[in-house]
């Protein structure tokens, strides 16, 4: 009980020591950043700025069954319709059949999901988009380049968050890049401009982002965490819509902090997320009922992960989580079912069913990639894995 690893659990840097130009090292001169207050604040201005450029009555956003909320919270807020897609067969990545059939005059744009970082196919997705004038809308909250990683974005815009539980994250700000390269550049840049702008914060405020921080990273260690998972009201872990309210750019506290907070995070190790997937090849998978997407996946060991995605047969599914979540180790079911059967988007329920989605939901387990997890806890998660997978070949 008194040992917990968090499912992600990298800290916020509380440093100002690098300037936010160092930032164009990252991005590139490919893209230009736009600050938003939330990444799902930032995906609601992604998605003004493609209805925008379209300009039709109706307009529809495309996106998959089974992701966060907040994809229909920032589409609803743009208002445009959410049309979902099922996913491919045991893969987090959007059916392109149905994909296209759902195309239609209307779609001003396709809102692709690097779910767990590992990057939806968008050289596929782009002439879909394309050939009805939509936007390639990537949505990359979950993801966010390695040190040693170049030009893993390719959307029209990219959308990243930095919110709790991210990649980068300052428990809060978003970002909208787009591509400098686009035909209709000048046009988006006029337009993320309109819409961007910088969100004074009283020195009551900033006072109170600092300790929320301290409070975080110290909650985050395994020896802590085990306390906030034991308070419902946080609802920590939780799936829940919430409507976003207004559009506001990010806050210059948390700007000042972004750039220190991307290099902490490019210099970190990738140890446990090499050690995982070195340890689930040995563990010989492949006559068992669990699938290793990152491999499933063709995921480069260089991109890196936020959380190490596992496919499980329902049969063993509850098992194997009870019983790495007995030994503190991380494991998460991400998000428990797709879109149309959360509380409050009961609506999307009229697009039909999507039998693929539902399967990965009820499927998915993800186990920690962060530094906080020891040789240890990998050793444990590889002997639980391997005692699950053997007990289903025989």
């Amino acid at each position: 009980m008194f040992y917990q690893l968090p499912p992600v659990g990298n800290p916020v840097r509380l440093s100002c020591e690098y300037p936010a130009e160092d930032l164009i090292k990252t991005f590139g001169d490919a893209y230009q950043p736009y600050y938003f207050a939330s990444g799902t604040a930032a995906l609601a201005a992604a998605i003004s700025v493609a209805i925008r450029l379209k300009a039709i009555d109706e307009p529809e956003v495309i996106l998959p069954a089974y992701g966060c909320p907040d994809l229909i919270s920032a589409a609803i807020f743009a208002g445009a319709k959410p049309v979902l897609v099922d996913l491919e067969a045991d893969r987090p990545w959007m059916n392109l059949e149905q994909l296209s059939a759902k195309l239609n005059e209307k779609t001003v744009a396709i809102i692709a999901v690097n779910l767990f970082g590992i990057s939806e196919r968008l050289e596929q997705l782009r002439p879909l988009a394309e050939k009805e004038g939509a936007l390639l809308i990537e949505d990359s909250a979950q993801a966010f380049p390695s040190g040693g990683e170049n030009n893993i974005w390719q959307g029209d815009l990219v959308v990243l968050s930095f919110g709790r539980g991210k990649p980068v994250s300052l428990l809060g700000g978003g970002a909208v890049l787009h591509d400098t390269g686009n035909s209709r550049a000048d046009e988006l840049t006029r337009l993320l401009s309109e819409g961007n702008s910088r969100s004074e914060r009283s020195r009551k405020s900033r006072i109170a982002f600092w300790l929320k921080a301290k409070l975080y990273n110290g909650m985050i260690s395994p020896r802590l965490y085990w306390l906030p998972q034991s308070l419902p009201f946080l609802h920590l872990g939780e799936t829940r819509f919430h409507p976003l309210k207004s559009l506001e750019g990010i806050d210059p506290l948390r700007l000042s902090m972004l750039a220190s907070n991307v290099k902490a995070y490019q210099h970190d190790s990738m140890t446990t997320q090499n050690k995982l997937y070195e340890m689930l090849g040995q563990s010989d998978l492949s006559h068992s009922d669990i699938t290793d997407l990152s491999r499933s996946c063709e995921n480069t060991k260089e991109r890196r992960l936020l959380r190490y995605p596992l496919l499980v047969g329902k049969a063993i599914r509850d098992q194997l989580y009870s019983e790495l979540q007995r030994y503190g180790l991380g494991v998460s079911r991400m998000y428990p079912t797709i879109l149309p059967e959360i509380s409050g988007l009961e609506a999307l329920q009229q697009q039909g069913e999507f039998p693929e989605a539902s399967s990965f939901a009820k499927r998915l387990l993800t186990l920690p990639t962060h530094s906080q997890v020891s040789q240890m806890d990998i050793d444990k998660m590889c002997q639980i894995i391997s005692a699950d997978s053997g007990n289903k070949r025989l």
